[in-house]
């Protein structure tokens, strides 16, 4: 399996708990997706909050652009059903490389370059 990392940045006053809670379930339960770890994370010297979760997506999955965008896509989904009761939840960033590339920005070249665990 191949191993992308998501990271949702939060507002203050966001739960980042019960977020993270509802992200794992509705992350863990997109297609394609083998299994997903998800946490919330406050870095107190810089005030800021994020979720991070590592998905597990099947190597076929990892290696076929057109499958992995559907399924990213999938993932967008999952987060606007989310935002409506997690309103300081902003939209997921996938870890390309050093960079946080906005999940409705990816094109097939940053597919490519994705970092595969």
């Amino acid at each position: 399996m191949e191993e992308l990392t998501l990271h949702f940045e939060a507002s203050a006053g966001t739960d980042l708990a019960a977020a993270a809670a509802a992200l794992q379930a509705s992350v863990a339960g997109t297609a394609g997706v083998e299994s997903a770890t998800t946490r919330p994370q406050k870095f107190q010297a810089i005030d800021v909050a994020e979720i991070i979760s590592v998905i597990q997506v099947a190597t076929t999955l990892a290696h076929n652009s057109a499958a992995l965008i559907t399924a990213l896509g999938s993932l967008y989904t999952a987060w606007q059903v989310l935002k409506t009761k997690f309103p300081g939840l902003h939209a997921p960033k996938v870890e390309v490389g050093l960079k946080q590339i906005p999940i409705d920005q990816l094109t097939p070249e940053h597919l490519a370059d994705i970092d595969w665990a």
